[in-house]
């Protein structure tokens, strides 16, 4: 059966605790200080039913990031309010935090009617109805009731099972998260924390880790509504003893997540809208920002605009002071820095995105794309985030806070719409298919580029792609060359890149230093001149890109770097070898330095490079044909 929270909202002293008393028979308020100042301080919880909780939260405005840990998860709402007081200050806030943070359901619950006339409290009604004309509790029933006397307690009880049967099914990603609202030991057991499951479920036994900190521990206990379980759901309050964590290192607003699918983040890209009667929110104000239990200090970049006015909203990324957590879809409270008070909230669309620049179309249209309906469209979205980076199925699910299962159907679902692509040679390596497009142009644009610019070299190397590319997944860049050459669009040349119809062409200036430079080698025979020598022969200052193009042509050979012989002279030393190792079966340094009429400095790189040709075979002193 669905696990329901009821949660209390309203002004302090408006009888909230009293009210979850009658309903439930328990007192929510344990701590001793709350006993001694008749004050709710924390955060309470009430088992109703085997699949019911409430929530009693703090009323004074001290204690409202508190009363935002206990409605974070809530699915049904009684707003409070005191019959001799009427709405109060903190009635408005708590109102504007349950519109916030999206809660569907509640009821109106006017308390203390024992001490005012009935015309007062349909003055208090009415009051009311204005109030939350525009909010949730527009069309909620109202119920008078009275602590003291019992009057309306039993409404109130039949009208709160009624709407316990209407909370519909909660959204679950299939990933288990639980946002700690307590933390406490327990004689030999150790450390116990307590939440609600906002996703997936947990089972004894299992392993999760604890963030921000990332711990490993161990799941050695479960409870719901104090009996053990085997396993707990999402929506379900759940009491949980971990192995391998102290209590001290446990903090309200830590996570308890399923491994390798959360991780911390400075940065969220969020929809913020502000409260109507809140101050405006101005570029990079420091603001408390709640997600869940967890409130951390951040800033908020104002991405369209230089303030956010009241009633309106807009798009930010929230710079946070510390790291938080989060998923796409979790709902949050901002309050300002000092005064503190609510300014305004809403939903998370990035839980993990790049840094933006303000004022940007580009990011503007790019960030607004999360806050589609379509999950493929979100999806799409993080594919062409970056284009030079391949998205995998595991890390698409993480940022999403998904199951792999559901990233994978929507994956299927792209590339057979043929909005995306599985990269070659990879398993759950996805693209944007236009993006993969685009990029594989782009490589044969800069080659044919490259081309244009160095004429006497035979192509692009890949180094000089991936710098050009900014590319700083190698790893990428490879199977896009591989599908690019696969397709005919790129040949291979060694070490670098051509295209199909390119060869090494040379200017008139050009073509008469290559002919100076073979005459010059023809000339020197196995003897041949260095490089200034070639430079002079050439008439010019600058001969390496011609040498590496006649190499590449065929024209010359070039031995350790240093030593460029004619093509023709090579051909005319080895059948010069193989005839003399014919005739003697073997041949020596210097019985081949004398066969062509060269220098031990030459002599021992050409045999080292016939060696490498596969004509002979060194053996100790000598080499032989192979």
């Amino acid at each position: 059966m669905r696990h329901v929270i009821v949660g209390t909202a309203g002004h302090i002293d408006h009888g909230k605790t009293a009210l979850v008393r009658a309903l439930t028979g328990i007192d929510t308020d344990t701590l001793p200080e709350e006993k001694a100042r008749g004050v709710t301080i924390d955060i309470g919880f009430a088992y109703w039913k085997d699949h019911v909780t409430f929530i009693d939260v703090p009323g004074h405005e001290r204690f409202v990031k508190n009363m935002v840990t206990g409605v974070c998860s809530v699915d049904l709402a009684i707003l409070v309010v005191a019959a001799d007081d009427g709405p109060m200050p903190q009635t408005r806030e708590h109102l504007g935090i349950l519109n916030l943070l999206r809660v569907e359901r509640g009821i109106i619950a006017i308390t203390k009617t024992d001490l005012v006339e009935e015309d007062w409290v349909e003055l208090v009604a009415e009051e009311l109805r204005e109030l939350v004309s525009e909010t949730f509790l527009a069309e909620a029933p109202i119920v008078q009731v009275s602590n003291e006397t019992g009057e309306g307690i039993d409404t109130l009880r039949t009208l709160v099972e009624e709407e316990v049967a209407k909370v519909g099914e909660r959204a679950d990603s299939g990933i288990f998260r639980l946002p700690v609202d307590r933390a406490f030991s327990v004689r030999g057991f150790g450390t116990v924390v307590t939440g609600t499951v906002v996703s997936g479920s947990v089972k004894y036994g299992s392993t999760v880790d604890l963030l921000p900190n990332g711990q490993s521990v161990r799941v050695r206990g479960l409870q719901t509504h104090g009996r053990d379980v085997g396993e707990a759901v999402a929506g379900a309050r759940v009491a949980m003893n971990i192995a391998g964590v102290d209590v001290g290192d446990v903090t309200r607003g830590d996570l308890l997540v399923q491994p390798g699918h959360f991780e911390t983040t400075y940065m969220i890209d969020a929809r913020l809208q502000v409260l109507n009667d809140a101050s405006a929110v101005k570029n990079r104000a420091r603001v408390h920002l709640h997600l869940g239990p967890r409130g951390v200090l951040a800033r908020v970049i104002v991405l369209e605009g230089d303030e956010i006015a009241p009633g309106e909203s807009a798009l930010v990324q929230f710079r946070l002071e510390t790291p938080g957590v989060a998923a796409r879809g979790d709902r949050f409270v901002i309050r300002r820095f000092s005064p503190v008070v609510t300014l305004g909230g809403g939903v998370v669309l990035d839980a993990k995105p790049p840094k933006h620049r303000r004022l940007r179309p580009d990011v503007i249209a790019a960030v607004e794309q999360l806050e589609a309906d379509d999950p493929e469209q979100v999806l799409l979205h993080y594919l062409t985030r970056d284009p030079y980076k391949i998205s995998w199925t595991s890390d698409l699910a993480a940022e999403l806070g998904v199951s792999v299962d559901i990233v994978s159907d929507l994956l299927n679902a792209l590339v057979a719409a043929g909005a995306a692509l599985c990269v070659p040679g990879t398993d759950g390596g996805y693209v944007s298919k236009d993006r993969w497009g685009v990029l594989c142009d782009e490589v044969v644009g800069l080659v044919e580029r490259h081309h244009a610019s160095y004429p006497l070299q035979s192509g692009m190397s890949r180094e000089a792609l991936r710098q050009v590319l900014d590319l700083y997944d190698s790893d990428y860049l490879q199977r896009v060359i591989g599908a690019v050459v696969a397709d005919g669009g790129l040949v291979k040349e060694g070490p670098a890149l051509r295209t199909a119809t390119h060869t090494v062409t040379f200017g008139p200036e050009e073509e008469t230093a290559r002919e100076s430079i073979l005459e010059a080698l023809r000339e020197a025979g196995a003897s041949p001149p260095d490089f200034d020598a070639l430079e002079a022969a050439a008439g010019l200052s600058e001969v390496g890109p011609i040498l590496d193009a006649m190499a590449t042509r065929g024209d010359l050979v070039r031995l350790e770097d240093t030593m460029w012989f004619a093509a023709e002279v090579i051909a005319d030393i080895r059948e010069k070898l193989i005839r003399f190792a014919k005739d003697s079966g073997e041949i020596g340094v210097s019985d081949f330095r004398d066969l062509v009429g060269t220098s031990r400095k030459f002599a021992v790189p050409l045999l080292n490079f016939f060696d490498a040709q596969g004509v002979t075979e060194r053996k100790g002193d000598v080499r032989v044909l192979l």
